[in-house]
């Protein structure tokens, strides 16, 4: 497809401020959020110069605003099967010192490419570069960017969202990213972060080795991890999540060889 054909994909922008004074009703834009119903797809991403903060307001309080980034991200996973609804509940609460603009529309081609090019314009750069993969969300949207460019998102046998429930039982919570079934064997899909021990969330790894024990005691199924990478040597709470997953036979993809990994289900779909 030419790259004037390319489908341009309605977006919302929203622009997180920071209000510290609400008499005066002055601001800063500290972040954005961008979402893309058609890809079901909401990321966002705040600032680090933290500086202009201080020079903006001095007396704020930075580590709160540090904490900012993977707060939203945990929202944003937590929230996954209804995006449209966590932004309504901002929209709502966040009227002091944080609040939300109101939506901008935009075309964008790729909303994950595109981001960083519109937090420079609304925002600012990063005065630290891009953001390391080292949460899941991150790690999430790098692999979806995978599956898409390779055409799996696309497939009618390549599901995505898929709740353990059917295997375990009712009520069950828990949602595996992505799964197929070549030959009618499960192979689930699932992104977890291990490389960085103090972000290692240590129950998310045992409840999806405990989901993937119940899951096969009804069902013939594989899970593989997308991690960030392979456990540091001097890393004991991290090498004990991987240790676990590896007991629990769970197979483990580090995120730089994701395209190659991509190619592989590929080939399993005969695509």
């Amino acid at each position: 497809m030419s790259a004037d054909k390319v489908e341009l994909k309605e977006c919302r922008l929203f622009l997180l401020r920071y209000v510290p004074d609400l008499v005066r009703d002055e601001f800063l834009n500290i972040g954005l959020f961008l979402y893309s119903q058609a890809d079901n797809y909401l990321n966002c991403l705040l600032t680090d110069d933290f500086r202009r903060i201080k020079r903006f307001h001095p007396p704020a309080d930075l580590d709160f605003l540090r904490e900012l980034q993977e707060h939203f991200e945990q929202q944003i996973d937590e929230h996954e099967k209804d995006l449209e609804g966590l932004l309504r509940e901002m929209q709502e609460s966040y009227s002091n010192m944080l609040q939300l603009s109101e939506p901008r529309p935009c075309l964008l081609r790729d909303p994950q490419a595109e981001i960083e090019r519109l937090f420079d314009r609304y925002v600012g750069p990063r005065v630290s570069g891009p953001l390391p993969l080292d949460t899941r969300l991150r790690l999430k949207h790098r692999m979806t960017d995978a599956f898409r460019r390779g055409g799996l998102l696309a497939h009618p046998r390549f599901e995505k969202r898929i709740s353990a429930s059917q295997w375990t039982e009712p009520g069950d919570p828990f949602t595996f990213d992505y799964g197929y079934q070549p030959n009618g064997h499960m192979k689930l899909i699932h992104a977890l972060t291990l490389e960085h021990g103090p972000k290692v969330n240590v129950d998310a790894v045992k409840g999806l080795a405990f989901t993937l024990e119940r899951v096969c005691k009804r069902e013939s199924a594989e899970l593989t991890a997308v991690v960030d990478n392979y456990a540091a040597a001097q890393d004991e709470k991290a090498l004990y999540c991987q240790r676990l997953l590896e007991e629990h036979r769970v197979l483990i993809q580090p995120i730089a060889g994701i395209e190659t990994f991509a190619q592989s289900v590929r080939r399993e779909l005969q695509m």
